[in-house]
């Protein structure tokens, strides 16, 4: 795990959790196939929101360009 990305990965792993939380408390239902859906959905909008952060700050120069390992 790279340091610049650390802050970066530790703010998807929180959006992730705030986001699942809230998306439980406003449905209001706790079946157990409702939190496996919405445990789901959040780790998939946990993953996008940092993919859309990462791209977004490597554009702004905030972050090092991903370098490619095969080249």
């Amino acid at each position: 795990m790279s340091r610049p990305l650390l802050p970066l990965k530790a703010g998807a792993i929180v959006f992730t959790l705030l986001w699942t939380a809230w998306m439980m408390w406003w449905s209001g239902s706790f079946s157990s196939a409702n939190v496996a859906v919405l445990a789901f959905c959040g780790a998939a909008v946990g993953y996008l929101w940092y993919r859309a952060m990462r791209w977004q700050l490597e554009r702004m120069g905030m972050l090092p360009r991903h370098q490619d390992p095969a080249k």
